[in-house]
């Protein structure tokens, strides 16, 4: 098949023109991909530097997923008091180049039937892995707010999961957590304001040039896409004798 085009002529090869969509298409997929990781960590950004309205959900409304979804990344406030007994400490978190954990302590609600996961922050870790951190957690009722996180990812883990409650953990198990304690509560993370007391160093921020590193893979990409195009049409088109 050729197609006449002025002084040149283009010879329709369908292995060339196979290769050059299934090249074109995976790389604007991969492009999309890292342009849209892009606009989730800027709008995590805004989230936590622009805290808008504090939103006060009512405890079994937390149940409802569409509920949960809706509130991800809004700032929430809580009325209740900490269960330090089902605290845990996250493990394998860096804060800085040092290793150390985060404190996850469950939150009772006012309803005395929910709690919500809090993240209080960050605590450097011991040459001993398996020394962990003295922690002060006052059950006194209070008021907290947070970034309302709803965790859509799980981590691996290498190990199995114990039949006793482990005071640290590899990832957040939701599973896991609910064998153990006799709440309802969505998978959610409350990452504790840095304004509040009885946390830790607290850094949610996205960290510095993430953004940036994202957009520039996702042009990248593109510019791969318009590369296979280009190439594509050169193995096709011929000069006219």
């Amino acid at each position: 098949m050729q197609i006449p085009l002025g002084n040149y002529v283009v010879r329709v090869r369908w292995l060339v023109v196979c290769v050059m969509v299934v090249a074109i298409w995976g790389c604007v997929k991969l492009g999309l991909w890292q342009w849209h990781k892009a606009e989730q960590k800027q709008e995590i950004t805004r989230a936590l530097t622009h805290h808008g309205a504090v939103i006060q959900p009512q405890p079994p409304a937390l149940e409802a997923p569409d509920i949960a979804a809706a509130l991800h990344l809004q700032t929430v406030e809580f009325k209740g008091h900490y269960l330090p007994q089902y605290g845990f400490f996250l493990d394998n978190q860096v804060e800085q180049g040092q290793a150390g954990f985060h404190v996850i302590t469950p939150f009772l609600l006012s309803d005395q039937q929910h709690v919500i996961w809090v993240n209080r922050g960050w605590l450097a870790g011991f040459a001993d892995h398996q020394q962990t951190p003295v922690i002060a957690t006052s059950q006194a009722e209070q008021v907290i707010q947070g970034l309302f996180w709803q965790q859509t990812k799980v981590g691996y883990r290498l190990d199995k999961p114990g039949q006793t409650w482990q005071r640290v953990q590899p990832v957040l198990d939701f599973a896991y957590l609910r064998q153990h304690v006799p709440y309802a509560f969505p998978d959610v993370i409350l990452k504790l304001d840095p304004a509040v007391a009885d946390g830790y160093l607290r850094h949610w921020e996205v960290p510095a040039g993430q953004v940036e590193k994202n957009l520039s893979y996702a042009y990248q990409w593109f510019g791969f896409a318009v590369a296979s195009l280009v190439i594509g049409l050169t193995q096709m088109v011929e000069k006219r004798a």
